[in-house]
Formats: structure tokens, C-alpha cells, sequence
């Protein structure tokens, strides 16, 4: 689903890790002079990485996530990136039908997102796992880095409500919460935007080195990463990481498949699969249909369930 395997990404970007004070703001305006000086410095710590990837310089200080078990560009500190959340949360919140009418599925929500935010390995965002159902008919669902999560109308009654199929889908949100993949985007989005400009001062500054191939690569790693939605990656990793977190919290992960599979014949399949930033729903559901049987925790939870 949108903000909608083996966890294992082709091409990674250059790593280098922003140092952010504890003391930032929360409710400091991202229009302030502060927040100025600190994008500027996100835009150079940002370039610099790129350059020194470009140029085959040592690039130190990459950000390791347990999670994905793979390093990730983070050039927004875990602060700004929720305050950007809750600036957002009322907004798309009313984009999407505010809340749900049928208190009952509200309810059931919200006991559900209790549950799975008790498993091991839950992310802890700063105001906590929460879960809502919007009025929306829309078939989806999104989170975003500060907990909040959304369940619409549209997806629910395509899940029947079914508490496994929900629980599959819960998880993915926190997939994503927990691969900080909205920060890792972000990230990207800003060392690559500015990888034109800087990469050729770079090239010149270097003296004695000259503009090589891999520049251009990079360039072209950038323009391919450039954007704010998820990418084919990330909704693999989320996929994975949403039936762990079901399984941990005692729901069958194999209607994770099962959901998927009823989307496919639904819908069908994308045919343009290889330009879209979400995969075709045939290929999620055959990796996680892996996932039960290749994955020990997920394959000990299905054999359970099965028995």
C-alpha cells in the first residue's frame, strides 16, 4: 500500500549519516531561518556523499537499519521527519473522508494496532502506533513516520474485515515506519535533486580526476530515485515485514497472500509493471507466497496456523 522478500535492494545510494541536535523544536516552524541553515546543511552533507560516491572516495558514517539489516542515506533527522508528519496528518485526514461513520470498524482498529504495536520489533514512534479508519471508499492504506496510520473504507470492505487479512496489511504500514523509508526517500530526493549542480563542481574541484562514467551512473541512480513515492523495494520490504509483525502478534500470515491474490484477480495486473513505483500485485503475492515457506519465522507461524 502507499505510505502503499527477502529484503535485498539491487542498488543502494552513497550513505552519510546528518548529525542532529536533541534539543531540536517540535513545533519550530520549517519556514524559520534555523530550519533554513539546517536544509542547507542536509543539501551539502547530501552532495558531499554524492560526489565522494561518484568520484570513488570512502564514504563513512552510513546509517544501519537492524530492521532491513542493510545501511540507508539519512540526511533528515527521526525530529523533522515526524514534524513534517504532523503538519500532514490533519490534512490528509480530511483529504480521505475524515473518520470513518461505522464506529464498530474504528473500534476494531484501534485493538488491532494495540496488538501488533506489542510485538517485538514494532517501531516506537514518538506518539505511538495509532491506527484510524477514514470514510474513504478507496481500496488503501498509508502510514506516515509519526504513528499514525490509515485504514479506509474501501479497504476494509475489500478485507471483509477480516482480522488476519487486516493484520497483514497493519503491518506493512509499520514496515514502513520501522524501514524509515519515508526518510530514506526524502533523503534521496535531496541528494540526488542537487546531484547535477554539485557533481560537476566536484569533478572540477578534484583537479587531477577527471568527469568518469560513474558520475554519469550516478547521475542517472539519481534521476531513477528522484520523487517521494515508495519504491518497488520498499513495498517488498514493508510486504516482509508485515507478516513477521502479523505472525508475531498470533495472525495467520498467510492471508497476507490470500488478500493479495484476491486484489489480483480483482484488478488484474499492471503491464507496466517495470515503470510504476508500486509492484504488480501477481508479484507481491508469489514473493510473499515464498516468504511462508523460505522465511523460518513466517513458514513456523503458516505451518501453526495450518495444522
Amino acid at each position: 500500500m502507499t505510505s502503499q522478500n527477502d529484503p535485498h535492494p539491487s542498488a543502494q545510494p552513497p550513505c552519510s549519516q546528518a548529525s542532529w541536535s536533541e534539543e531540536t523544536k517540535m513545533t519550530r516552524s520549517l519556514t524559520s531561518p534555523a530550519v533554513a541553515r539546517a536544509r542547507r546543511e542536509v543539501l551539502e552533507r547530501g552532495a558531499a556523499a554524492l560526489a565522494a560516491f561518484a568520484l570513488g572516495l570512502p564514504l563513512a558514517n552510513c546509517a544501519q537499519n537492524e530492521t532491513l539489516g542493510r545501511s540507508q542515506l539519512i540526511l533528515i533527522s527521526p525530529e523533522e521527519v515526524e514534524q513534517m508528519a504532523d503538519m500532514s496528518e490533519a490534512q490528509l485526514r480530511q483529504q480521505f473522508g475524515g473518520p470513518t461513520r461505522d464506529r464498530r470498524r474504528q473500534r476494531e482498529i484501534e485493538r488491532l494496532a494495540d496488538r501488533m504495536a506489542a510485538v517485538e520489533g514494532a517501531p516506537r514512534p514518538r506518539r505511538g502506533f495509532r491506527g484510524e479508519a477514514l470514510a474513504s471508499p478507496a481500496l488503501n492504506a498509508f502510514a506516515l513516520p509519526n504513528g499514525y496510520t490509515a485504514y479506509l473504507d474501501g479497504l476494509w470492505d475489500f478485507a471483509r474485515g477480516d482480522r488476519d487479512e487486516l493484520a497483514s496489511i497493519m503491518g506493512h504500514e509499520m514496515g514502513h515506519i520501522a524501514g524509515r523509508h519515508a526518510q530514506e526517500r526524502i533523503s534521496q530526493h535531496l541528494a540526488f535533486s542537487v546531484g547535477a549542480a554539485i557533481i560537476g563542481t566536484a569533478a572540477a574541484a578534484a583537479g587531477s580526476r577527471r568527469y568518469t562514467p560513474a558520475i554519469g551512473a550516478a547521475l542517472g541512480l539519481g534521476v531513477a530515485l528522484g520523487g517521494s513515492a515508495f519504491s518497488r523495494e520498499h513495498e517488498y520490504e514493508a510486504d516482509q515485514l508485515g507478516l513477521i509483525y502479523a505472525a508475531r502478534a498470533g495472525y495467520d500470515p498467510r492471508k497476507g497472500v490470500a488478500f493479495f491474490a484476491r486484489m489480483e484477480e480483482s484488478m488484474g495486473d499492471n503491464p507496466m509493471w517495470f515503470l510504476a513505483t508500486h509492484p504488480p500485485y501477481g508479484d507481491r503475492r508469489r514473493r510473499m507466497a515464498r516468504l511462508l515457506e523460505t522465511n523460518p519465522e513466517i513458514a513456523a507461524a503458516s505451518r501453526q496456523r495450518g495444522a
